[in-house]
């Protein structure tokens, strides 16, 4: 537990004195999650620049350095398929495949991969899987919204119980939901008090990569939650800048 406060201390000590800078980008938001057995630090940001220009995506850094926006340092995929760690991590995107706009219903929808992608960031290995577009769209699924009573965590998941869904008309229960680790956002407030649990989760086949299903989970707790209470393995924690 006290490894556990000292590394979402040193986060929020480590981008209090971020700057943008003229020219430069305003992060709108950052999310950091550490990448186990190694140094580094997997970031997630949204900034927005001149002109209304937006920049978003993943960056990998070492804890000793600064962040700092740089667009040619982006991973390029929009979401990741599992948990980080020191030898690879893989991600999703799309691409067009003659499947966007007017084309969109003139194609069939494909779920497995057009093309793979690897290549190294920090001395990480990273797989990029490129899905086409409609077939990509089709699978990404809606947006769950729950209330929760408890949580437990395991290695690479995470249980919540007691659940009551307030984005439906009918309110449905649930008495357990379970969630892959790898792309869980912890939005806290400055007491690290939980806010909001935002689980982005991606299911391919383990053998052809096929995308089978991929769903966005908001979770707020019924209950005072704290940040700490979570590990730091597969789960993001928003860092709060300061100009």
């Amino acid at each position: 537990m006290k490894k556990q406060i000292f590394f979402f201390r040193f986060l929020i000590i480590s981008f209090s004195f971020y700057s943008c800078g003229p020219g430069e980008w305003d992060i709108s938001e950052l999310y950091a999650q550490k990448i186990e057995g190694t140094s580094k630090i997997l970031y997630k940001y949204n900034a927005w620049g001149g002109r209304d220009s937006n920049a978003n995506g993943f960056i990998i850094l070492d804890s000793t350095e600064t962040f700092k926006i740089n667009l040619k340092n982006n991973l390029s995929f929009n979401k990741l398929s599992e948990i980080p760690n020191k030898i690879k991590i893989q991600g999703i995107t799309s691409e067009c495949y003659n499947s966007c706009e007017e084309n969109y219903y003139k194609t069939l929808p494909i779920f497995k991969p057009m093309k793979i992608d690897k290549y190294q960031s920090n001395n990480i290995n990273i797989e990029s899987i490129i899905y086409q577009y409609r077939g990509y769209s089709e699978k990404e699924g809606g947006l769950e919204r729950y209330v929760f009573e408890k949580f437990t965590e395991t290695k690479d998941s995470l249980f919540f119980y007691n659940l009551d869904d307030v984005e439906s008309m009918d309110g449905i229960h649930l008495d357990e939901l379970k969630l892959k680790k790898g792309e869980v956002y912890l939005q806290q407030t400055e007491n690290g008090t939980i806010e909001k649990i935002i689980v982005e989760q991606i299911t391919l086949d383990p053998i052809t990569k096929e995308f089978i299903d991929g769903r966005t989970c908001h979770l707020k707790p019924k209950n005072k939650t704290f940040a700490i209470e979570f590990s730091k393995k597969g789960i993001f924690l928003k860092i709060k800048t300061v100009k």
